[in-house]
């Protein structure tokens, strides 16, 4: 790690500590040759993860589209604090991708995983999402996929 101030490579570790769900770390850094000091924030890295797609196309995980995603179905949360929700949810998320060890995962599988998750957590979101990923468009459907986690 380069300081960024000076960019020096004499940088060492004065605090750290998890935050976010012990799914971050936070550090704080002194610069040896400048004397400054400043933070960084590890997070987990999944893009080593691939997703496989309906279609059957493979891309990188990205932790930005399963938050987008949990994001646009949260559109009417009545909570304090949206983001904070949203950002819990995903975080948790990523930690039980993570515990499947698997190089290969179905977008179909990670969305079960949010529906599981979102069902619990706030029923709203869960029924804006479930109706976006398993595209319902008539009651019939609605019925027969909220009998799956009911």
């Amino acid at each position: 790690m380069n300081c960024p101030y000076c960019q020096s490579t004499q940088v060492f570790v004065t605090n750290s500590r998890p935050t976010k769900n012990h799914t971050q770390i936070w550090r704080r850094r002194s610069c040896l040759s400048c004397h400054a000091t400043f933070t960084t924030h590890e997070i987990i890295d999944l893009s080593h993860l691939i997703v496989i797609k309906k279609s059957g196309r493979k891309e990188k995980f990205s932790r930005a589209k399963l938050f987008s995603g949990i994001y646009g179905a949260a559109v009417g949360f009545k909570g304090p604090d949206k983001e904070k929700f949203v950002e819990s949810v995903t975080s948790s998320l990523e930690v039980e991708i993570l515990a499947l060890k698997k190089k290969e995962i179905p977008s179909s599988e990670i969305a079960n995983l949010v529906l599981q998750k979102l069902l619990t957590a706030n029923t709203g979101t869960f029924l804006r999402f479930i109706a976006y990923c398993k595209n319902i468009i008539t009651l019939k459907q609605a019925k027969a996929e909220l009998s799956r986690y009911l």
